[in-house]
């Protein structure tokens, strides 16, 4: 368990539980405390957040807390806010056979009033960012370091530190939301070379179960984003029919749906990707079929004529026309000699006016 007390002057990490929560100050910003802590601990922080709130969790939401396969979810407790997130995993997006997994993990968050606890994976890189900030934060508050803190080393959001358990916990999950769509690059390059394999005339595509597998994968992941953006939307409700958030906090919520917009677009998208290359490929499978059956059909209507006439040639009959005539062998390689040409000349005509229609 990681506390952490924000004032005006900055974060202070706490070496132990406090016993009561921070009192409201005179300033504007108003301080609060943040309980970190990992799945590894299950929840032997509650009875010191029940201590210093003097809240009992709900028995339901203690079960909610416990199950790792819960989806992403928000309810409201008496006098706390429950918000679940299912968030990336570190594990790699492919497979060594090259199919696509993605694999989450709930983050928990339960928001108090000055209170925000944090229940979540413990190589979780964006909790591990917000700790590496909030040290460099302390180190620079107390002059340890000298050196100023550029914006791209910023893991928060907002250009200053938050002012309230609503602010870190929108910061949090913002950073939550933009790793999926960190990864979109990574999985368009994958999809395109398939697509570039389904398609291409000069090798045979043998990446079905990763392609199926990619197919149902994006099919989760869409669900998946739909439910981050129900339960944020549930939330935003929430805060602004209890209390007035701050703007900073309609802001970045804000901000998060729409990146969980942009999620569910792009998994629409790759997935209709998709979709569309395995239909073409099945397509030009149909077309290439079709144009070696029409070779065939030519040549069968090439030889069709001269089989009939072996076949009258070589009927067992006693009298027979040409049969007993010196010329008669070389009368019948040429009748085969025309029906061959007229049979080329009719098919070339053919195809000429099928290609001229075109």
């Amino acid at each position: 368990m990681r506390w952490t007390l924000f004032t005006a002057q900055g974060p202070t990490p706490l070496s132990e539980a406090p016993s009561t929560l921070p009192q409201p100050g005179v300033d504007a910003e108003q301080p609060f405390l943040w309980l970190d802590t990992d799945l590894d601990e299950e929840l032997s922080w509650l009875p010191a957040v029940e201590a210093i709130t003097g809240l009992r969790i709900d028995e339901l939401h203690v079960e909610d807390l416990g199950n790792p396969l819960h989806p992403s979810h928000h309810d409201r407790g008496e006098g706390y806010s429950r918000l679940i997130l299912r968030t990336l995993s570190n594990r790699p997006l492919f497979d060594e056979a090259h199919r696509l997994s993605i694999k989450t993990r709930p983050s928990y968050f339960l928001v108090f009033d000055r209170l925000l606890v944090t229940h979540r994976a413990r190589d979780s890189r964006t909790f591990q960012s917000a700790e590496h900030y909030l040290t460099q934060v302390r180190e620079h508050q107390t002059g340890l370091t000298g050196r100023a803190l550029p914006a791209a080393e910023q893991f928060l959001q907002f250009k200053k530190l938050p002012s309230s358990p609503e602010e870190l916990a929108t910061q949090l999950i913002s950073n939550l939301v933009d790793r999926f769509l960190a990864f979109r690059v990574e999985l368009s390059d994958r999809l395109e070379r398939w697509q570039r394999d389904l398609l291409s005339p000069r090798k045979r595509f043998e990446d079905w179960n990763a392609l199926l597998a990619a197919r149902a994968e994006l099919n989760k992941l869409e669900s998946m984003a739909e439910d981050h953006h129900d339960a944020l939307r549930d939330w935003s409700e929430d805060l602004e029919k209890r209390q007035s958030p701050s703007r900073a906090v309609l802001v970045n919520l804000a901000d998060t749906q729409e990146h969980v917009k942009r999620l569910i677009k792009l998994a629409d998208r790759l997935g209709a990707n998709t979709e569309a290359a395995v239909q073409l490929h099945f397509s030009a499978t149909a077309h290439k079929t079709n144009e070696i059956v029409t070779v065939l059909t030519m040549l069968s209507a090439v030889f069709m004529p001269l089989t009939l006439i072996t076949g009258l040639f070589g009927m067992n009959f006693s009298n027979m026309p040409w049969l007993a005539e010196p010329w008669g062998f070389m009368a019948c390689m040429g009748l085969m000699g025309l029906s061959t040409i007229a049979s080329v000349v009719l098919i070339w005509h053919i195809r000429r006016q099928q290609h001229l229609k075109k």
